[in-house]
């Protein structure tokens, strides 16, 4: 590469670090960072899985590492016991132990976290690299430099690429996987081919090991070799073969997440219908009330699945990914509340991603995009399987997410963006093939725009919006929870109650629970929402701002902190 590109390439990365470094000790913890966190060191000391199983080990196990050597103190006793039986849903005793860990065992909370954030950090940088690489292969080294920009300054990933979370793990190992799987697919031979089907089978099993969506890549892998072979004619035998053996390859990867445990669920007599516990969340009641966390024992098996479970369960091994694929199935198909345009609903919208992504995207992805298609003739890579690699994902994965009724933010779609934007990145070779200065001035005022657009964002990336929506200080009126107001905003809140001298008298912010207010100094009491004679100055989460058990308090003036946090008189 010449110097000038290595230079810019070396640019983009050590600026992506920097914020994301920056952005790793300005952000305080997210609303399931805490959880994850304790999980995954629950996993390494104890070699036991009963906390959190509704998500992989292989992030919360990576985020956990540095934890080992910071001689943390722990007390599991109080609860351990409870979240250990199979058949129950034992997210609250998760929750209250994550808080502990950081807030309620004495231990430093903002080194804890700033440690567990140091794994998704790297996950990052390896995800530019890899868009480099790949982009860089198919559309020369410009390109490549391009791409690596695009990923890491995509202020969707400045601001979930730092997080202790499933989503930015997922969309590494997607991207990886289906590069190798789109290799052997080219040249359909396991004994000579051998290496890249191991690899896209590792990847894929270190995808489904992070996160549960990544069921939607195998669907993915599948269609891929459907069309491929519908090119080529031949060979369908093996195909088939070869993605068994991804399949079985990817189990082993995943088993291997849970320490090869050979535990399968423990065996029960009275049945399903009896016997399951689990809790379903009831997440309509978040738009009724304030208690978010309320739910009810309203989980009914049907009683003929009972012969089924009895013959299968002595191979469900690991029990617990089994327990967590159930769950997350589950919550995916039976909803869960969420806010779009103003609207309420438990069920969610089929266009719900569609609008996140047109309110959430930096509008320069649109135009370069736009310009992809139309010059696509003239910026195509010699290989059409190679750009149906880049297109068909995203496509296949948007469409079956549009399915769920858990509509809980853009970053459950995260994996489709690497793959756009190594798409988008051959544009930069719109310089080398026309000669129109207006053609060349749109991509460059694009780029910068997109700088900018990441730069003017800092350091609030998670409630990112473009100009579509006028910006992040309107985002709550089109979009809350995830994309906009997670629990990040602990710290300015406190900053600017102490910059301002403001006499708060309510505060609703659970994002974090109560034991992280405490420990920061935000000790005010929760306002309830049917107390409507409250008087005195509240500082609520933009979420809950937005509920319909809120409503009576948009009566009253109010001054937005942060994007995603509001102070209400209500004097």
């Amino acid at each position: 590469m010449r110097k000038w590109l290595v230079a810019i390439l070396v640019g983009v990365f050590l600026g992506a670090f920097a914020l994301q470094i920056y952005a790793a000790k300005s952000d305080s913890q997210t609303t399931d960072e805490a959880i994850h966190l304790v999980a995954g060191y629950t996993y390494l000391t104890k070699g036991d899985f009963r906390l959190d199983p509704e998500h992989p080990p292989l992030i919360k196990e990576l985020s956990a590492l540095p934890l080992l050597l910071a001689n943390l103190r722990t007390d599991f006793t109080s609860m351990w016991d409870n979240a250990g039986n199979y058949y129950y849903d034992s997210w609250q005793e998760a929750r209250v132990l994550g808080e502990k860990l950081l807030y309620g065992w004495g231990n430093d909370a903002g080194k804890v976290l700033l440690l567990g954030r140091l794994a998704p950090i790297l996950l990052t940088l390896i995800l530019g690299f890899f868009a480099f690489f790949w982009a860089k292969k198919l559309y020369g080294e410009k390109a490549g430099v391009l791409a690596a920009f695009l990923v890491l300054f995509f202020p969707n990933i400045l601001s979930h690429g730092h997080l202790i979370n499933t989503d930015l793990g997922l969309t590494l190992f997607t991207l990886i996987a289906v590069y190798f799987w789109g290799k052997f697919l080219k040249h359909i031979n396991i004994k000579e081919n051998w290496l890249n089907l191991l690899l896209a089978g590792i990847f894929s099993g270190l995808a489904m090991a992070s996160k549960f969506t990544a069921i939607i890549l195998f669907f993915i892998l599948l269609i891929l070799a459907i069309v491929k072979l519908a090119q080529d004619k031949k060979q369908y035998a093996t195909a088939f073969f070869s993605y068994l053996l991804v399949l079985v390859i990817s189990f082993f990867v995943v088993w291997s997440t849970y320490g090869f445990s050979l535990q399968s669920p423990p065996e029960i007599k009275e049945g399903l219908s009896e016997k399951v516990t689990f809790e379903i969340r009831n997440f309509n009641k978040f738009y009724d009330s304030f208690d978010v966390f309320q739910s009810e024992n309203s989980a009914e098996v049907p009683s003929q699945y009972n012969n089924v479970y009895a013959f299968v369960r002595p191979v469900l091994i690991p029990a617990d990914f089994f327990k967590g694929f159930v769950f997350v199935t589950t919550h995916a198909l039976g909803g869960h509340g969420s806010f779009l345009l103003g609207m309420n609903s438990n069920d969610g919208w089929w266009y719900y991603f569609p609008v996140a992504i047109f309110f959430k995207t930096p509008i320069p992805i649109f135009i370069l995009f736009t310009l992809a298609i139309i010059y696509r003739k003239k910026l195509s890579a010699k290989d059409n399987f190679d750009e149906l690699l880049l297109i068909m994902p995203p496509a296949i994965y948007l469409t079956l997410a549009m399915v769920s009724k858990a509509d809980l933010g853009i970053r459950h779609i995260l994996p489709i963006f690497p793959f756009i934007f190594i798409y988008i990145s051959k544009t930069i070779n719109i310089f080398h093939f026309s000669r129109k200065n207006w053609l060349k001035v749109i991509v460059a005022v694009s780029v910068v725009w997109y700088l900018v657009s990441a730069l003017i964002s800092f350091p609030d990336y998670l409630s990112y919006f473009n100009e579509f929506a006028l910006g992040p200080k309107n985002g709550h009126k089109i979009l809350t929870d995830s994309n906009l107001d997670w629990g990040q905003d602990i710290y300015r809140v406190k900053t600017y109650i102490d910059q301002n001298n403001v006499e708060v008298s309510y505060m609703t912010y659970p994002w974090d629970g109560q034991m992280a207010l405490n420990y920061y100094g935000l000790n005010y009491p929760e306002l309830k929402p049917d107390n409507t004679n409250a008087k005195g100055y509240v500082i609520i989460s933009a979420t809950y701002y937005e509920t319909n058990a809120y409503k009576w308090i948009k009566q009253y003036p109010a001054k937005q902190i942060t994007p995603g946090v509001y102070l209400v008189d209500i004097n």
